[in-house]
């Protein structure tokens, strides 16, 4: 009769005990626990150097420097048709915990209501909205036009002669633009580029007669003195352009702000949305986010997942009336 090894035994079941403890422990592990283990995508709809580019490459900076994260911010640029490329690769990643998606009120909102696409700005997940800034008009240094009142003069005199350049029909900027035309009677053309950075190039190289730029894109060229600042798009005057009108002192209607933020894609899981809030509100509060925002000229505007949730709704609203009383809403 063969004995059995009750220390040999009793290890044998031991181990086999704890791989099933480990199996279902494992099976039953809360995702949530080591969120984030691999390093997340920041997805934005502009190239390198554009504004939302900048944004992301400063709080991959602060995240990792005051180890706000344990992973990092990957940037990933996916310019491209109004923003809808961008818009596009986050909405097909449902579910995702790992890509965030940087995006600009204008372009978020208004290339849905003027494209046949999939989705819109409820198909995404809220986190936060971080900035809200306005534009400034400008012109080459070397432009005939020393004052926004000689520029729409000009285009009394050569109506359809001007060109606009822009990142996008359904941009701020070329609303602003379509507002001041219509108060002025007057009419010039837009010029679309992939990005504000694109459309600046081209106001520099002599082919687009005016911009209306994010000043942390064209403060450095202002400086440089190869680009003159006719306007400010914002409510106020900014310090740095002290001399130069906003569009309500101009006469010429009123401003349209610019607010930047970050959604997940559809049905982000919500402890990865709690968990990227949370921590972009500690980059927000953070000294060098303080800085940064001095240094660009933007405006530090802080919403939580819910109330950006419910100011998209708003400002969506606001933006289909706007662009229906422009003729760039599309067709139905």
């Amino acid at each position: 009769m063969r004995h059995f090894d009750h220390k040999n035994g009793l290890m044998g079941l031991s181990a086999i005990f704890l791989l099933l403890f480990l199996a279902v422990t494992a099976n039953g592990a809360n995702p949530a626990d080591d969120y984030p283990n691999k390093p997340i995508e920041y997805a934005t709809h502009v190239p390198p150097g554009g504004s939302m580019d900048v944004v992301g490459r400063m709080m991959q900076k602060i995240i990792m420097e005051e180890k706000i994260l344990s992973q990092p911010l990957v940037i990933v640029n996916k310019q491209g048709s109004g923003g809808a490329v961008s818009y596009g690769y986050v909405f097909e990643r449902k579910g995702n915990p790992y890509i965030v998606l940087a995006v600009t009120s204008n372009s978020f909102l208004g290339t849905p209501l003027r494209e046949k696409l999939p989705y819109n700005f409820k198909s995404f997940t809220p986190i936060c909205n971080f900035i809200s800034d306005g534009s400034v008009l400008v012109v080459k240094a070397d432009s005939p036009y020393k004052t926004i009142d000689d520029l729409v003069a000009d285009a009394r005199k050569r109506p359809k002669k001007l060109n606009q350049a822009g990142a996008s029909f359904t941009s701020n900027e070329n609303m602003m633009g379509k507002s001041i035309q219509k108060v002025k009677g007057v009419q010039w053309d837009f010029i679309s580029f992939p990005s504000d950075p694109e459309a600046t190039l081209a106001v520099l190289g002599g082919n687009a007669d005016f911009q209306f730029g994010n000043p942390s894109s064209i403060i450095e060229h202002v400086k440089a003195g190869k680009l003159r600042v006719l306007l400010s798009g914002a409510p106020a005057r900014y310090l740095a352009f002290k001399d130069v009108p906003t569009i309500q002192e101009a006469g010429l209607g009123v401003s349209i702000t610019t607010c930047r933020g970050f959604v997940g894609p559809p049905e982000m899981p919500e402890y990865a949305a709690k968990k990227l809030e949370a921590a972009f509100k500690k980059v927000f509060e953070s000294a060098p986010f303080k800085k940064f925002m001095d240094e660009t000229l933007q405006q530090p505007f802080w919403l939580s997942s819910t109330e950006y949730g419910k100011f998209l709704q708003e400002e969506s609203d606001r933006t289909k009336v706007w662009l229906d009383e422009l003729g760039l809403l599309k067709k139905k």
